[in-house]
């Protein structure tokens, strides 16, 4: 088996769970290890971030293949270059990225790269209250680390400046100041979602993400359901999906899913788990990548996906659905219910969480993985013409597109229809909720060769599709336009 058999579409983390080794979470089907001649093994990379997914994957790829010098020196080369010169906080530290806590009004975790070897962030707020939290590196390397912070028994709808200490003695180096704020208890709020960036990162992932920085300036969260890369050990692109979003991932909470990309020449997810720091209240065979925030009158629950641990997924769904103390709720993750390309017709995902999704009636499904644009719902759930239950939304955001087209299999097929649907097409997704309306806009940011849209949309800035979830009379609506 040649090794770029690892970057084919589909089922990446399937093929790469038997390259290496039959681990537990492979799926019974593929369980067998295969002998892959030639195929370098990928040693442990610095400390994991969380137990979990790297704990339960790294002991066994490196005893099932080993250490190869030369594969390895690249990934840990790639985590550990030290800072760039266009650093974001020039020699103190790069790539910061806030995530909510699990209750979004009560903390913030800041998570960077730093040559320092300790580090700390300093906070404070309008009326002087100040204080600093020591970080941990959760990702070492030879040059350069991953840290991380949680600062807690924040208040909520509060505005917090915060800086990065790097260093201690003479070499301490001092951040700038930067602003966040929590979550409000309650209140109208924008959110801002996008699908995988992976391709064109400097280009047309860098017109997504700043089309809508620009188009939604007061957004309090922004979430992205995986592939925020094409390569998983490329530090470049790192780097480059980072740079392309300017500093808002370091003044807006970001929320992430693993794509199967974050897991292309790295299994362990030691990359996705070193850059991003998630609440731990997932299992713990998916921490990180498997967990659920409160915010502002939602739960935000965002799933592994990728064929890792379904059941427990599963059951975790249903524990955070059923536990859900908001009016709304939003599930995320990488591979879609329905495909939104025709290339697929993958029904794992719909067969693993659409039931309990349904019961629950989820108000909003975020997907990528399809490189097109796709929004719908199930049949069964249409009562004179209009959508009652769960809306499923496919998005992309860079410059890899796949086909599809009137008639898709995967939602027809499935008992599903299409709203609306588009190819060639990026775009980014405004999510509005106030009381009892949730608004969901998206906006064409840039297009391919030929692109084709359900609804004649057509040029960046144009509207490509917006609906609106209704709860303020009986029962739940779904209809078009806002």
């Amino acid at each position: 088996m040649n090794p770029s058999i690892l970057r084919r579409r589909g089922r990446a983390t399937a093929i790469l769970t038997t390259a290496f080794v039959a681990l537990p979470f492979a799926p019974a089907a593929i369980a067998q290890p295969i002998d892959v001649p030639g195929l370098p093994g990928l040693p442990g990379i610095g400390e994991a971030a969380a137990p979990g997914l790297g704990d339960a994957l790294e002991p066994g790829i490196n005893a099932a293949v080993g250490a190869n010098d030369a594969i390895a020196g690249a990934v840990n080369s790639a985590r550990a270059t030290g800072l760039p010169e266009d650093a974001i906080d020039p020699g103190v530290a790069d790539r910061i990225i806030l995530a909510p806590t699990a209750d979004a009004t009560s903390g913030v975790t800041v998570t960077f790269l730093s040559d320092a070897s300790s580090a700390s962030v300093e906070y404070r707020d309008a009326q002087g209250a100040a204080g600093s939290v020591a970080t941990t590196i959760k990702g070492a390397g030879a040059s350069a680390s991953h840290h991380t912070a949680t600062i807690g028994g924040l208040q909520p709808g509060t505005a917090y400046e915060y800086r990065i200490v790097a260093g201690d003695g003479a070499d301490q180096r001092t951040g700038q100041w930067r602003t966040f704020a929590t979550a409000a208890a309650s209140g109208p709020m924008d959110i801002i979602f996008w699908g995988d960036a992976q391709n064109g990162l400097a280009d047309e992932w860098a017109a997504s993400a700043q089309a809508a920085i620009a188009g939604v300036p007061n957004a309090s969260l922004m979430l992205q359901s995986g592939d925020m890369i094409d390569q998983a050990h490329s530090d470049e692109e790192w780097g480059q999906w980072y740079r392309s979003m300017g500093d808002a991932a370091a003044t807006t909470p970001l929320l992430t899913a693993l794509g199967n990309h974050e897991l292309t020449i790295d299994p362990a997810a030691t990359a996705f788990r070193s850059h991003f720091t998630h609440p731990a209240n997932g299992p713990a065979s998916l921490n990180n990548s498997t967990y659920y925030v409160d915010h502002q009158g939602v739960r935000i629950i965002t799933l592994t996906a990728n064929a890792l641990f379904l059941d427990d997924q599963a059951a975790f769904l249903e524990e955070a659905l059923a536990g859900n103390p908001h009016e709304w709720s939003m599930v995320m993750f990488h591979q879609p219910v329905h495909n939104g390309t025709t290339n697929r017709n993958d029904t794992t995902y719909g067969e693993a969480f659409t039931e309990i999704i349904e019961r629950h009636d989820v108000d909003l499904v975020l997907n990528g993985h399809d490189h097109t644009y796709a929004r719908g719902h199930k049949t069964d759930n249409v009562v004179d013409g209009v959508n009652t239950g769960p809306v499923y939304l496919v998005a992309t955001a860079g410059s890899k597109y796949y086909p599809t087209a009137a008639e898709n299999p995967a939602w027809s097929g499935q008992g599903a229809e299409r709203a609306v649907w588009a190819s060639n097409t990026s775009s980014y997704q405004r999510i509005t909720l106030d009381a009892c309306t949730m608004e969901v806009t998206s906006v064409i940011t840039t297009q391919g060769d030929e692109p084709v849209t359900s609804n004649g949309a057509a040029g960046a800035g144009d509207i490509l599709d917006e609906f609106t979830i209704d709860k303020c009379g009986d029962g739940k609506q779904v209809t078009d336009g806002n």
